[in-house]
């Protein structure tokens, strides 16, 4: 009877192994449908992965399923609090659902996590912005361009505070990086030509 609980527990977590890369392949490679599949195969099977619920709740997200995601979201992170990407995509979505401070506190936990990743940082930024501390989104975003210093977005966002804040010589500077990092920025060009004007 031993051997047979074994075996089954081996083929258990063989077959466990095998959902589990077969639905990062597939997410992986943009087949989504497949992903989704293998997913809910694996979740209805009642296996636990930090990942899978992470991975899973992104692409519920992105299906507009919200409630669905911040579930799954929160199961990551129940699952293993020090993950960082579920903490920041439980931020996004939060933040899309009008709860900025608990998005707030979502995105700092991811930083607390993962001090280094540049989007986070420039998410941040904006949820600052949003919640009107021009000053604590323009610390974000000079630090989202410091640890990614090709980030287009940070740069047009940074610029966008500074004229907001008056500092017009230096929100020129960067809304001008911004463009020479893409020059078919639109928006910081419309950026540009309104802070030159607020310069006289």
């Amino acid at each position: 009877t031993i051997n047979i609980q074994i075996k089954v527990i081996m083929n258990n977590n063989l077959y466990k192994e095998q959902l589990i890369n077969q639905a990062f392949n597939f997410h992986s490679q943009g087949n989504i449908q497949e992903a989704i599949k293998h997913y809910q195969s694996f979740i209805n099977n009642g296996f636990k992965d930090y990942k899978v619920f992470s991975n899973y709740g992104a692409i519920l997200y992105g299906l507009g399923k919200f409630k669905e995601a911040k579930n799954c979201f929160l199961e990551a992170i129940s699952l293993n609090p020090d993950f960082g990407d579920a903490h920041s995509n439980l931020g996004t979505l939060l933040r899309d659902l009008g709860d900025l401070k608990g998005a707030e506190i979502s995105y700092r936990k991811a930083i607390s996590l993962n001090p280094d990743f540049a989007d986070i940082h420039s998410n941040l930024g904006t949820l600052l912005r949003d919640l009107g501390d021009l000053k604590g989104a323009e610390v974000s975003y000079r630090k989202a361009i410091a640890l990614n210093p090709n980030f287009v977005h940070s740069y047009y966002n940074l610029g966008t505070i500074l004229r907001d804040l008056g500092n017009l010589k230096e929100a020129e500077l960067f809304t001008r990086k911004a463009i020479a990092l893409n020059p078919d920025f639109a928006f910081a060009h419309c950026n540009l030509g309104n802070i030159l004007h607020d310069l006289g």
